[in-house]
């Protein structure tokens, strides 16, 4: 299978698992804020918050390896392959034990860190005990799906993922139907993301049969590697700390019920910046053979034609929930949370900016990524800060502001000068491959949202979030057909349908 094609099916498969993880989002969310209360429920949010949190301590290997096991499957160095594995395998055992030790160390401490109510202290305490067991499988298990997608089988992983949440879908309907408790609610959702481990550790076995899974460390491996994972490291450190701390500074600066609120939203908001960030893990393998092989004709591809159809798609998914925000707040959580309509769609738009994944799969490609690295930590920097003196004040929407400050700090660094050192047009960029499929966006949105105002008589919110939202995928579909997507285009599209038929 082509790498073209693979691509494709590593889209099409994360588009739908993410749609189906939103779906999940969706049910799941007001379900559980009903039955456990919305203050209990914010205690989910703090647990896996500072868990992810914790996933910093992965310093960059999951981008490193992805990119080395490319490299090298595409020189057919099969020797390395299996030693960088079996030092995965040795170094994400060991933080996996570290990581659940660390969480056991916060449960100790942790009524004196975050403003809970009488009893909810106790209830933290068991969410991290369950979180400290399921890191410890998690972290030994990482480096399996970083070699099958070096094999550019994302598609594969994303059809395979959907069985956990197929369990998580069951597990829910037990909750309320068995009256479980939120620890045990959220045991079995943590352990049912195992079920996948056979299943990887035969595909495994079929593609890469030279590799051994017993761990040992490296140590030219290690040294090969480490400049890299470190720049990857000073990379992700400020940026994981922006996208994850922003719940645990509502927890410490605000409320519980806060961050019930940030919840709400990112569940919405998820949906659309997971598309954003899911392309550079599927393109990331393919990028890093071209990069490794020199073709500049595939890059220029990956820079343009690629930020296009990112964008057209994002302006899709941003847009659209725009026109029917409110519907989708009112059917998902009801109408008393209304109040945070402003918020989602300011938070809708800063997605936008997300549009820099393909070019960013060719950055974190190459060898030296100091430069993103130095204003990564700048932006994260500058938006923390609002964040924890914003939060006072407004609640959810100081980390909303803060994370819109970041990524237009970001954007703006990589438009200005990183971009024109790689020899990619900015211009060219933002002009024929984001405008429009903004422009399209915006008038598509505007037309069915206060069109409906003029349309529709009724009062339903069920009839108006589908009846607005078919109204702006038809229009949007035909726009872009007409007017966003060349001759090129449409071929392109044309062959990779045929190619998946």
């Amino acid at each position: 299978m082509g790498s073209s094609k693979k691509i494709a099916q590593g889209i099409f498969w994360t588009t739908f698992f993410n749609l189906v993880n939103g779906v999940y989002g969706f049910i799941s969310v007001p379900i559980l804020i009903t039955y456990f209360g919305k203050s209990d429920y914010g205690l989910i949010g703090i647990a896996i918050s500072i868990n992810i949190y914790l996933r910093l301590m992965d310093l960059g290997f999951n981008s490193t390896n992805v990119r080395f096991f490319s490299n090298w499957l595409a020189k057919k160095d099969f020797s390395n392959v299996n030693r960088l594995f079996q030092t995965s395998l040795a170094f994400y055992g060991t933080i996996g034990l570290l990581n659940g030790a660390i969480l056991l160390i916060i449960s100790c401490f942790s009524d004196q860190i975050f403003n809970l109510a009488d009893g909810q202290d106790a209830i933290l305490k068991h969410l991290l005990y369950i979180l400290a067991i399921s890191a410890i499988i998690s972290w030994f298990t990482s480096c399996f799906d970083q070699l099958i997608k070096a094999h550019e089988y994302v598609g594969w992983l994303q059809k395979i993922s959907l069985l956990p949440k197929l369990c998580q879908l069951i597990i829910l309907g037990i909750t309320v139907w068995g009256r479980l408790s939120i620890e045990q609610y959220y045991a079995l959702t943590a352990f049912s993301m195992f079920v996948i481990i056979p299943f990887a550790v035969y595909k495994i076995r079929k593609i890469a049969p030279y590799v051994s899974f017993m761990p040992h460390i490296d140590g030219k491996i290690l040294k090969t590697i480490l400049p890299y994972c470190l720049n990857i490291f000073s990379f992700s450190l400020f940026q994981f700390s922006l996208y994850n701390l922003r719940p645990v500074f509502l927890g410490i600066q605000g409320t519980v019920e806060s961050v019930a609120d940030f919840r709400i939203l990112n569940g919405i908001i998820s949906i659309v910046l997971m598309l954003g960030g899911a392309f550079t893990g599927v393109i990331l393998p393919s990028a890093s053979k071209v990069v490794a092989l020199g073709d500049k004709m595939a890059q220029d591809r990956i820079a343009y034609d690629g930020t296009k159809y990112i964008s057209i798609i994002l302006c899709f998914c941003s847009f659209g929930m725009m026109s029917v925000s409110k519907e989708m707040l009112q059917i998902y959580v009801g109408s008393e949370y209304l109040y945070l309509d402003s918020w989602l769609i300011v938070w809708l738009l800063i997605i936008l900016l997300s549009h820099n994944q393909a070019v960013s799969s060719l950055i974190l490609s190459g060898s030296d990524i100091r430069p993103i690295t130095y204003s990564t930590t700048v932006a994260s920097i500058v938006g923390l800060l609002l964040c924890w003196f914003l939060i006072p004040s407004w609640g959810v929407g100081g980390t909303v502001i803060g994370f819109g400050v970041y990524n237009l700090i970001q954007i703006l660094f990589y438009y200005l000068y990183y971009w024109p050192k790689m020899n990619i047009d900015s211009f060219r960029v933002f002009k024929s491959s984001f405008i429009p499929g903004v422009a399209t966006g915006a008038i598509a949105m505007l037309s069915v949202k206060y069109g409906a105002e003029y349309v529709l008589w009724f009062n339903n919110g069920w009839i108006e979030f589908f009846t607005e939202g078919t109204a702006f995928t038809l229009l949007y579909v035909m726009m872009v057909y007409f007017f966003v997507l060349n001759k090129s285009d449409k071929v392109f599209f044309l062959k990779l349908i045929k190619r998946n038929n």
